[in-house]
């Protein structure tokens, strides 16, 4: 009679299950929350040790669906995306030390890469000066990680037009069941402006997270229209719909503003001046911030701490807007200047990543605080190119701005060089998903988040893919 089971398998699979079960249960009773974390760890070491592309694309599909996850009362994750990525990182790195040929070689020659390996660099220098060295430690580790996964797994497992077309699937996918559910919520609630909040929950912090994930995912939707056919394309189009539709009642100003911002970007790659057009834009910003400084100027800009508040209806949120009334523009405001005042204390090397909460309160003007300037929950600068410029100081700020007009470059490039009609829409949606990210970032950090900074080095980690390709087409045209 046969044994009803093996050793191996007893190793394999029964233990490893039951030892889970434990330590799931452990957790509930002994009111650990780490415990309850590590069985899905673990059986997930367990079901991907065999095939890391399957992690890579599983993480994909889980990027939308993750939710903040407190593990200590300083200790926060988001699951199961962020020990995805971790896990995926240590495997990949493995994977390159074993075997070295798995990595792309023509990418070492790849200019936008190499200012990826000195943005690194850069980076842990800053960590040496930093004035909160354990907290810069643990962010260049989180960035680190972001890197491994989405720069170097996409350059591994992106490389075919079926790989892309598996991981935009997983994707929206997802994307489209949190719509699904936050529009049927919503719908309870008669699609006020103030329950917005709570529709998207468990899956994103607020209404902006959602609805800047929402858009920066939408122009996947056009390019599967623009070479889809028959029913499927009619099934796009009925995507598009519930897209735009849950955009439109994610009431986030940021992700409007995108929709405009993508939409300029897509005449201006196909016509060729979008590099004209963000060098014009960026004069105009320092011109405007030079303005700004000299003579105080702007002082003539502070509220009235007694009628900036936060508003519960869309028309009289957007009204107070362009009043300068609202609250959350106005506190903007009062951290901007606060970290203004931090970037010509620390110049050369900032303050360190990961510090700017724990040190702008000593740099703020009294004359713009709002109702929500205690900030309990430890928000940033909520402008991604200040932040750089303040934690990592001006080299870190023009390193990263200088790799911004690269990849925009070989958007362009990649887009009249190339002649395969999919690279073609590739290049194209590169580019516009990153002008999209860049607006959301002059209003926020969002970089800094699971969602938005995964789809941020998926489109880095397909520009450096179309520049090897550029690479490659050029050869073989000389040949």
């Amino acid at each position: 009679m046969q044994q009803l089971l093996t050793k191996q398998e007893l190793l394999k699979w029964w233990l490893p299950s039951l030892a889970s079960v434990f330590f799931f249960v452990a957790g509930i009773m002994m009111e650990e929350k780490f415990l309850l974390i590590f069985p899905f760890l673990f059986l997930a070491i367990l079901f991907f040790s065999t095939d890391i592309r399957k992690l890579y694309f599983a993480l994909l599909f889980f990027i939308p669906l993750s939710t903040e996850f407190s593990v200590t009362d300083t200790l926060s994750t988001d699951l199961p995306d962020e020990p995805m990525m971790l896990l995926l990182s240590g495997s990949l790195i493995v994977m390159m030390l074993l075997q070295p040929s798995i990595f792309p070689r023509q990418v070492k020659k790849s200019s936008l890469f190499l200012l990826v390996i000195i943005q690194l660099i850069w980076m842990f220098i800053t960590v040496l000066f930093s004035y909160e060295t354990f907290l810069s430690i643990k962010y260049v580790l989180a960035k680190t990680w972001f890197l491994t996964a989405f720069v170097f797994g996409g350059l591994i497992f992106l490389k075919t037009k079926d790989d892309l077309l598996l991981a935009s699937k997983l994707l929206i996918a997802a994307m489209l069941i949190t719509v699904v559910i936050s529009l049927i919520k919503h719908a309870s609630y008669g699609f006020s402006f103030e329950s917005i909040n709570l529709t998207v929950t468990p899956f994103f912090r607020n209404h902006v997270n959602y609805a800047a994930l929402l858009v920066c995912l939408l122009p996947i939707l056009f390019v599967w229209h623009h070479f889809s056919t028959g029913r499927v394309k009619l099934l796009v189009v009925v995507c598009i719909l519930i897209f735009l539709t849950a955009l439109f009642f994610a009431y986030s100003r940021g992700a409007w503003l995108c929709l405009i911002s993508g939409l300029f970007t897509w005449i201006a790659i196909r016509k060729k001046f979008l590099l004209s057009l963000l060098l014009a834009t960026a004069l105009i910003i320092m011109m405007g911030l030079f303005w700004l400084i000299q003579n105080d100027n702007y002082l003539k800009f502070a509220p009235d701490f007694n009628t900036t508040t936060q508003h519960t209806n869309i028309g009289e949120h957007l009204e107070a807007t362009y009043t300068l009334k609202d609250m959350s523009t106005m506190e903007r405001f009062y951290r901007w200047i606060a970290g203004l005042r931090m970037v010509n204390e620390e110049l050369l090397k900032g303050y360190g990543p990961n510090t700017f909460s724990l040190h702008y309160k000593e740099y703020t003007v009294a004359a713009f605080k709002t109702w929500v300037s205690n900030n309990e929950e430890k928000s940033s600068v909520h402008n991604y190119f200040l932040l750089l410029a303040i934690e990592q100081g001006i080299p870190g700020l023009l390193i990263f701005c200088f790799m911004l007009f690269t990849m925009f470059r070989i958007s362009i490039k990649s887009y009249h060089t190339l002649k395969e009609p999919f690279d073609k829409a590739l290049a194209l949606l590169c580019g516009v998903v990153l002008s999209m990210i860049l607006t959301l970032n002059l209003l926020s950090d969002l970089i800094e988040t699971d969602k938005i900074g995964s789809i941020f080095f998926i489109v880095l980690g397909l520009l450096i893919h179309l520049q090897v390709k550029m690479h490659e087409h050029t050869n073989i045209e000389t040949l």
